[in-house]
């Protein structure tokens, strides 16, 4: 321990001598620990920091089967499908179904928004908790008749009730009906997502049919259960409800995932990758520090030589040297953490709505350890190498370079070169990686929507049973409004919220084969939508006025539709039925316009079947009304929402966006994760330029005697100058083709982030090393220059 105080002293004042060296070392060490810890922050918080609900790792849902779509994305289970799960799986201990939508609550104070969830029985119980008041919902309040009762979260008990003790048994009405209270949810509880009211699912599961998939689920596995045996027990299921249904069965699978899993989606992979790049910097920090570490080793070699002359160990060199790299990684660990914080709250602030769980992301315990370990092992990786190089070298011939600048010293290039070139590799994976996220994003915004996206508001309401009056009062109140061109509304809005899928059946064709039916999107509108978006009519006609409940019901089909349904036949006058019962029963509906086609469902999925009918004959449910605006007439909003409330004092508005923020929203993961890599890319390209100035600054200083006798003896300034820069500029090609060669392969692990961009894009794969190697030229241009500028003289005087 004495000597390990001594040593810190000495390694504090020999730092202080060389402020430039320090600074720069404890920087980038700082900006690879920072970046680590920051990005490690995130992994920890959102994949794995469990759930916030208790024994979190039991809870898990259950979808259907979306084939050719990635395991973590599950569609929508019937209700009949989720009771046959529930009764029959005995891994599933419960299983929940649910339904979300916000309603205006009303008859307990001012008309509020909120979210309600219609459930089946035994939601609280599946996460193991009691009501503070009452009680939870009943499996006997859950069928067709049964009395209208209500859970409501704590939240709202403390806003809406003041948290009276006598709140149960309170009557609180919306979407025109009245729900008693009879309980109130634990504190801090608001599954799924913000619910703040629960009520049951009143509807018989068979009234919908297995065709109809509505639910999302929650459940929790059995003591001894595991995903993998329940996802067993799904497959049985689902095999015997495809031969007892086949009409709504067959083929349909089932897919069990933890609700963790569920829940992160997507971003798993977004974030891992983005460890990974964080890591390939950290590597190229670390790979700078130890060349400025073996560059100032270098320049002590004399010291050391006297000290071991005079009896110094290697083991006590070996320390001394550790100790001042330990110092320098602490100090740069200890700065990366306040970057890492700092990192921490951007990063919450920019991923709100893109990487589920951001708001859990924090600079924790867990954090703080893995901070620490990284710090250990900069240090036992990089720190020692100086070390290890120092006593390695004979006493004599450190003794025959010291005091002299000449030569290249005991200290090997080869190494330094060597790390030269893994820095430069690692850069170009990192940029290639970035450059295909910019091409796809690229290729993203330039997708042709299919419908006019400039000046339009839209906002989402809830609809009355009486929807007929309803559109019309409400689209004639906006359209009064000064500025507005057109109003039009649509169910199931493009790049929005709610849809529905059904099977089509053409007239006069024999229904088909299990497994061998068409699906088409049903879009309910008002005449005057398709107008205010744009989307153009090919052939035929529009819906119009007069296509209500007392007409012929009509249809409007896409281009898509179309190629499905109609491959080489003339659509128009043809009649098709929808097997999903709108309101209406299930009509033929005769196709009297072709539309085109547009990206409904996402910026990167091709357009889908669809078919628009009358909202009259659609039924009750949740409608977007879009409304045109005249050019530059931004402020309509407030305009618009005085109207909808003169003539619907209860309706609140919600989901108001533009269509082109609609879009933005569309490409937000992809600019966020390509911005984040390009960020991550440039600061290692940063540091790879700065690694190689560095160490051609260093090897130039070293051989001064060398080019002034080489300039004495008639070399010319430039072929001096040539010689140097293509010394350097070969360990950048042998980095940029071994950089080449890994990209190809983890090009692969971005697939599922591109769009009409391969992973081996020949653009970026092509444009990468140009830029690399002009910045790695950049670089070298320095030192080459003042190598051609040495005079004789001055290698003379350092001999």
């Amino acid at each position: 321990m004495p000597n390990l105080w001594e040593d810190l002293k000495f390694s504090l004042r020999s730092l202080s001598r060389r402020p430039g060296f320090t600074i720069t070392a404890i920087l980038v060490i700082a900006i690879g620990a920072g970046a680590t810890t920051a990005i490690f922050s995130v992994v920890n918080g959102v994949l794995l920091k469990p759930l916030d609900y208790n024994e979190s790792r039991d809870l898990v849902t259950v979808g259907v089967d979306p084939a050719g779509r990635p395991t973590d994305v599950i569609d929508f289970m019937s209700p009949p499908d989720v009771a046959d799960l529930q009764a029959e799986s005995s891994a599933l201990m419960t299983l929940v179904g649910y339904t979300s939508r916000n309603v205006a609550l009303t008859g307990s104070g001012e008309p509020t928004l909120v979210a309600v969830a219609i459930v089946s029985d035994g939601l609280l119980a599946t996460f193991r908790l009691t009501p503070v008041q009452g009680r939870d919902i009943r499996a006997d309040e859950t069928g067709p008749g049964a009395p209208r009762v209500a859970v409501i979260s704590h939240a709202l008990w403390r806003e809406r009730f003041g948290m009276a003790p006598e709140v149960l048994g309170r009557v609180i009405e919306f979407g025109g009906r009245r729900f008693e209270i009879v309980g109130v949810a634990p504190e801090g509880f608001s599954y799924p997502g913000r619910t703040q009211v629960w009520v049951p699912h009143r509807i018989n599961p068979e009234s919908c049919g297995r065709r109809c998939h509505t639910w999302r689920t929650i459940g929790r596995l059995s003591p001894g259960a595991t995903v993998a045996s329940a996802q067993g027990q799904a497959d049985v299921i689902a095999g015997r409800l495809s031969e007892a249904y086949p009409e709504s069965n067959f083929e349909k699978g089932f897919v069990v995932l933890s609700l963790q899993d569920w829940v992160v989606g997507d971003a798993r992979a977004g974030l891992w990758i983005l460890l990974g790049t964080v890591t390939v910097l950290l590597l190229i920090a670390c790979a700078n520090v130890s060349n400025l570490l073996l560059i100032r080793a270098s320049d002590r070699t004399g010291e050391i030589a006297v000290r071991t002359a005079l009896g110094a160990s290697r083991r006590r060199v070996a320390m001394q040297v550790t100790v001042e790299g330990a110092v320098l990684t602490v100090a740069g660990g200890a700065l990366g953490l306040l970057m890492a914080a700092w990192g921490v709250e951007v990063f919450r602030l920019t991923s709100a709505g893109i990487v589920p769980r951001a708001a859990e992301v924090s600079v924790d315990g867990t954090v703080l350890g893995f901070t620490l370990g990284l710090i250990v092992a900069v240090t036992l990786l990089f720190a020692v190498i100086p070390a290890v190089f120092l006593i390695r070298v004979p006493l004599s011939a450190s003794l025959a370079h010291a005091g002299r600048r000449s030569g290249t010293g005991p200290i090997g290039n080869r190494f330094r070169r060597t790390l030269v070139g893994i820095e430069v590799a690692l850069s170009v994976t990192l940029l290639i990686g970035a450059g295909l996220l910019l091409r796809s994003f690229g290729q993203l915004y330039a997708v042709e929507l299919g419908f006019e996206t400039r000046d339009i508001v839209r906002f989402t309401v809830t609809l009355p049973s009486d929807i007929r009056t309803f559109y019309r009062t409400l689209e004639e109140q906006v359209a009064a409004v000064p500025g507005v061109e057109s109003v039009g509304s649509i169910y199931g809005a493009p790049l929005g919220v709610g849809h529905t899928t059904s099977v089509v059946l053409v007239d006069g064709r024999p229904e088909p084969e299990p497994g061998h039916e068409t699906y088409s999107a049903i879009r309910g509108v008002t005449p005057g939508y398709l107008e205010t978006a744009r989307i153009p009519v090919i052939r035929g006609r529009a819906i119009g006025p007069a296509d209500d409940i007392g007409s012929v019901p009509v249809g409007v089909i896409n281009q898509a539709f179309a190629r499905e349904n109609f491959p080489g036949e003339e659509p128009l006058g043809k009649r098709v039925r929808i097997k999903t019962d709108m309101g209406y029963g299930s009509p033929y509906w005769t196709i009297v316009g072709i539309v085109g086609d547009i990206r409904s469902e996402a910026l990167a999925q091709a357009p889908v079947p669809e078919i628009y009918v009358p909202i009259a004959r659609f039924g009750g449910g949740l409608m977007t009304v879009t409304v045109r605006t005249a050019p530059g007439f931004g402020a309509a909003l407030p305009e618009i929402r005085s109207a909808v409330y003169s003539a619907y004092p209860d309706l609140p508005l919600r989901g108001v966006e533009t269509v082109s923020e609609a879009g933005q929203r569309e490409v937000a993961p992809t600019r966020f994760y390509m911005l984040l890599l390009g960020f991550f890319a440039i600061l290692a390209l940063t540091l790879a330029a700065v690694g190689l100035y560095g160490v051609l600054q260093y090897l130039v200083s070293r051989r001064t005697r060398e080019f002034g006798v080489r300039i004495a003896l008639g070399a010319a300034p430039g072929e001096l100058a040539r010689m140097v820069t293509f010394e350097m500029l070969r360990p950048a090609s042998l980095g940029v083709l071994s950089g080449l060669a890994v990209s190809l392969w983890a090009g692969r692990m971005l697939e599922a982030f591109l769009y009409r961009v391969s992973p081996r894009d020949l653009w970026t794969f092509a444009a990468v090393p140009v830029v690399l190697l002009l910045v790695a030229l950049l670089a070298v241009l320095l030192p080459a220059r003042r190598a051609s500028r040495t005079e004789p003289i001055e290698a003379l005087r350092l001999d």
